[in-house]
Parts: structure tokens; sequence; C-alpha cells
């Protein structure tokens, strides 16, 4: 079977990154966070665009050819849950990034239509912490930044913009008239607030989650990507100097900032 290319990615990543825990290396001896990012986003701001637009350009001037490769994670995050527990990637249109129902979940069960859900959520987590220790991650929506919030060397990204400039950006994206993708955006933004709150019982707009809130109507992606960068750059040279030496050293507390 061919896998999308952003699966592919995704588990390429993982065989790298994942599976050399099993092997006995010790040379890497000591804490090992990051570095990461997380971007949570209103519909419609471009939050996929932005993570590849930054792994694309984070990967063309990497220093060394030894550099892991930055990875995007987005909905390839539950495509890779379902894989590793052998289960059908028709799955996944029950994990949408929404509150799962529990009454459908119980009766789907019941009928052996699908697993627990909330373990497949659990799991997603997991992987997403999992993904943001080892580095070099990207993570898109899912609550991530909630998901990796005990990490180091995470830079924790949330993407806003008006109502009439999201519409647009989704109109022009769907094909559709403007006010439909209003509608679409303003569905997709409530689903992920109830998906925020259940699985994290919190609030995705709580501006003291994100290092930086960003309105991309006032700026472009590739301005962003520049701008991002050198934030990005510290948070791997501190995550390296946590590779290398075992003692814990005191990092500033990141200040919520709006752009």
């Amino acid at each position: 079977m061919t896998l999308p290319p952003s699966v592919e990615r995704a588990k390429a990543y993982l065989d790298a990154h994942l599976t050399r825990t099993t092997g006995g290396d010790t040379s890497q001896s000591g804490p090992h966070e990051g570095p990461f990012v997380t971007i949570s986003r209103e519909s419609g701001s471009g939050g996929s665009t932005l993570a590849n637009m930054l792994a694309d350009h984070l990967n063309a001037i990497s220093a060394s050819a030894a550099t892991p490769s930055w990875t995007v994670f987005d909905q390839n995050l539950v495509d890779e849950v379902l894989r590793n527990q052998r289960l059908s990637p028709q799955l996944a249109r029950f994990l949408p990034e929404d509150k799962v129902s529990e009454i459908e979940a119980s009766v789907r069960e019941i009928v052996g239509l699908h697993p627990n859900l909330w373990m497949l959520v659990q799991q997603t987590n997991l992987l997403i912490h999992e993904l943001a220790k080892h580095g070099h991650a990207i993570l898109v929506g899912r609550g991530a930044n909630l998901a990796t919030a005990a990490l180091r060397n995470g830079l924790h990204l949330r993407l806003v913009a008006p109502a009439g400039f999201r519409a647009e950006q989704m109109a022009r994206r769907l094909k559709v008239p403007v006010a439909e993708a209003a509608a679409h955006n303003r569905q997709v933004d409530a689903q992920r607030r109830d998906y925020v709150r259940s699985v994290f019982d919190s609030h995705i707009t709580e501006p003291t989650a994100y290092d930086l809130t960003i309105n991309v109507a006032r700026t472009t992606p590739a301005a962003l990507v520049e701008m991002l960068t050198p934030i990005i750059q510290a948070r791997a040279a501190a995550a390296e100097r946590g590779r290398v030496s075992p003692v814990r050293e005191s990092l500033p507390a990141a200040t919520p900032t709006t752009v």
C-alpha cells in the first residue's frame, strides 16, 4: 500500500528518532528535550502552510548533514497512532480534532466498530510528547502545546486573524463562497475549543499557554519564517547543551507575547 507523502515522512522520522532509544546507545547521555514547535491556530490562519514553510527553511539552512531533519506532524499524527496500534486507517474519521462524543463512542464500541476512542486520544498525546522530546518536530493542532507543556526547548505558537481575513483565505482554499467559508471556520474553531476543553480541561485561547500569539493578517508566512528562525535556533542550541550535559540548566521562563 502506498502511503501519503506526509505519512511517509512521519514514518521515516519515527524510525530514525524513536527506535534508536532501544538500541542501547548511551553515547548521548543527559536530558534531551527538543527543540520542537507547536502551532495552535484559528481556522483559516494557515497553520499547516507555516509549519511546512518553517520545516523547509530550517532544513535548508541546517549547518550540518548530521542534524536531524525537521518534520511536520498534523493529520499524520493520527495515522501514525493507528499504524502503531495495528488498526485500520479508516478509524481516523473517528478522531477529529473535536470532542469525542461519549455516547457515540460507547455505542460504537459495543457493536465493535472501533476500539476505545479515549485510549486512542491518549496514545496520540503520548506520541506528541515523544516526538517533541526527541526534537526537530513541528506539531500542528491537537493541543500539542498542552501535551508538551512539561518539556523544555519548545516554541508554542498561536496563529490568529480577523474573521473576515480567515474567511477569504478559506474560501480560496475550498473554492466556496466567503459566507460558506466563514461558517466553516466557526464550526472548526468550535470543534477545536471542544477538543482542548474535553481532553486537557483547558481553554484553547488561554494566552499563557503560548510563547507567541501572531496576527497572520499583519504579516506574511515568509516574514514569519524569518522572524521565528532565530528563536528556534536558540531553542535548538539549548537542547544541544542539555543533551551533552546531565545538568539541567535554568532557562528563563517564556513570556507570552502578541505580535
